[in-house]
């Protein structure tokens, strides 16, 4: 193995490796739904508290993840994450019941929510403003590849192997992150003041998971359900609650204050409906594919390759030449108007439309979702000082968890409310018309994100991003991290 010599692209390779897993780890399981309702002998319905269960931690974590790494140090934090993710995810392997394989996914979504915010924390702390798009575009090519991965990886493990090997293949690669990161890794202690703020931390925990609640289980439940309104209600005054709990004290859990930098509210404000958008086409085309296209899970994957290529692709440059040059502002605007374009298309789909077509629109938009994630990404922390970044991260990536929620609520919505069911006219559902029409109506709205997205990319200044879009530096032995 080629190992680097200089202490940030060693920080880089860790965490690449520990997001893949955690990434991939989300969508692979996915697609396992109907195998582990037959192993268990329960309804699907059930076993998509396995994939609740872990979202709903994951979620609740990401909040506090910045104030733990911060008073526990970073590379402690990060280390227990990784080990305790891989332990968790043989636990799942290991499940007898459906009980133990709900509660062994809450605990690795648990330790999964540390691993992002820190890791990024950590990353942005070794590379200097001038280098973080670059570090930005490496990281987007791992985050993007991960979720197009699984579910052509978990196709091939449920035709060849047993299902237990969906969790078990975490196993090897989260032990090379780890044993990496006990080699590589140095110890960051930024020191948090005061006492526990325990009121932040309990009403973080239960806003955020509770509307996460609400916003998952809103489609299928309806919006007016007795769960879902008090999960709602309770879940929006939690977040009220620690607003106004937040502002007050003296060293708060969760650093609001941080909104109150021009560059990084604008930056939170756009890529919020550019990730709805981005998400609520990932989670619906997959289902058009199955239940209309009638195609395999495996085609389904191959077909959706198209997307994270035209990322790879289009943030290595965006990273590399455009944002240094063009700054975030005009990426942003030009990206969500060609992200826009590219996902508007998926309105004149059918059941006759070829893969191939499908595949060249779906690289398309990812070209265009790469020129829109590096900014955001890069400029994102461009006016944040080195000792906020452990919160500032925590506080984007809390966003971006209830964004990716929120953009598949909204599609899923849509969809349940043009058609009451995605069958076959055979087995009781909508006829392929139908179904279709249904589709047409949630894509125009998944796409309509990006409009908003770039909307609010006017908000953002490019003079506030001057830092991370200086010439880079020669990299060499001095590019590293104090201690």
């Amino acid at each position: 193995m080629l190992v680097p010599d200089d202490y940030r692209s060693r920080v880089a390779v860790v965490y690449i490796l520990s997001l893949f897993i955690q990434i991939m780890d989300g969508t692979i399981v996915n697609i396992a739904i109907p195998t582990l309702a037959d192993e268990f002998g329960v309804d699907a319905t059930d076993v998509e508290w396995a994939v609740i269960g872990f979202a709903l931690a994951l979620a609740a974590v990401i909040p506090v993840a910045g104030w733990v790494g911060d008073r526990f140090g970073t590379r402690r934090v990060f280390l227990i994450s990784i080990g305790g993710f891989v332990a968790a995810s043989m636990l799942c392997g290991l499940a007898q019941s459906l009980d133990q394989l709900i509660a062994y996914r809450v605990v690795q979504g648990l330790f999964a929510g540390m691993i992002t915010p820190v890791g990024t924390t950590m990353l942005f702390r070794a590379y200097p403003p001038e280098d973080r798009a670059r570090a930005s575009a490496a990281v987007i090519g791992v985050a993007v590849i991960a979720p197009a991965v699984g579910p052509v990886l978990g196709g091939l493990i449920l035709e060849t192997l047993s299902w237990r090997w969906i969790f078990y293949v975490n196993i090897p690669v989260g032990a090379v992150a780890l044993a990496l990161g006990i080699s590589w890794l140095r110890e960051e202690t930024v020191g948090v003041e005061g006492g526990v703020d325990w009121a932040g931390l309990v009403l973080s925990t239960a806003g955020l998971g509770l509307l996460l609640v609400a916003i998952s289980e809103g489609p299928s439940l309806g919006w007016t359900s007795p769960f879902v309104v008090a999960s709602a209600a309770v879940g929006a005054a939690s977040l009220v609650a620690l607003v106004a709990v937040e502002t007050r004290v003296a060293h708060p859990v969760l650093a609001l204050r941080l909104f109150g930098d021009r560059m990084f509210r604008a930056t939170n404000l756009a890529s919020a409906p550019a990730y709805m958008g981005f998400f609520g086409l990932i989670f619906l085309l997959p289902i058009f594919l199955q239940k209309v296209g009638d195609h395999s899970a495996l085609v389904t994957g191959l077909t959706l390759l198209g997307q994270p290529l035209g990322i790879i692709v289009s943030s290595q440059l965006a990273g590399r030449r455009l944002y240094g040059r063009y700054g975030p502002r005009p990426m942003m605007l030009v990206g969500s108007a060609a992200a826009f374009a590219a996902s508007f298309w998926f309105v004149t789909i059918d059941d006759t439309t070829h893969l191939v077509a499908i595949t060249a629109v779906l690289f398309v938009r990812g070209l265009a979702m790469g020129v829109v994630f590096i900014p955001i990404q890069t400029a994102t922390y461009a006016t944040i000082s080195f000792a906020d970044l452990g919160r500032a991260t925590s506080l984007f990536n809390t966003q971006r968890q209830a964004a990716v929620a929120a953009g598949v609520a909204l599609v899923a919505t849509v969809l349940s409310a043009s058609v009451s069911s995605l069958e076959s006219p055979a087995e009781g559902g909508a006829a392929t018309a139908d179904r279709v029409e249904a589709f047409r109506f949630a894509f125009g709205a998944s796409a309509s994100m990006f409009v908003l997205a770039g909307l609010a990319a006017l908000l953002i200044h490019n003079d506030d991003a001057g830092a991370t879009m200086r010439p880079a530096a020669a990299p060499g032995p001095a590019d590293s991290v104090s201690a």
